[in-house]
């Protein structure tokens, strides 16, 4: 027997998928029919959804979140380094008026 997504694609135990409904992506753990219906178990969370409300994803094509997170940031620190050095060099030209 053989589950399909959204799209047509197969949805194998292992596969990522994500629910149209709200986006989320996560691992198929299990696979049943009942009632003449296909249903999909995800990892997290680990819930039943009716296979014509998923769709197959790229495993190269999920952002790991976690990694986004802190490259972001480093850059927001790097940004917050480059503006103090950047204030500090702006005092020291400002501080060399002299009143006249």
């Amino acid at each position: 027997m053989s589950f399909c997504d959204i799209r047509g694609e197969n949805i194998d135990v292992g596969a990522f998928i994500r629910y149209t409904g709200t986006g989320t992506i996560s691992k198929v753990v299990d696979l049943k029919e009942e009632d003449n219906m296909q249903w999909v178990k995800l990892d997290e969370p680990a819930l039943w959804y009716a296979t014509d409300s998923l769709e197959v994803v790229d495993e190269k094509d999920i952002i790991n979140v976690e990694s986004v997170d802190k490259d972001t940031l480093k850059q927001v620190k790097d940004l917050k380094e480059d503006f103090d050095e950047l204030s500090q060099s702006i005092n020291d030209i400002q501080g060399c008026e002299g009143g006249g």
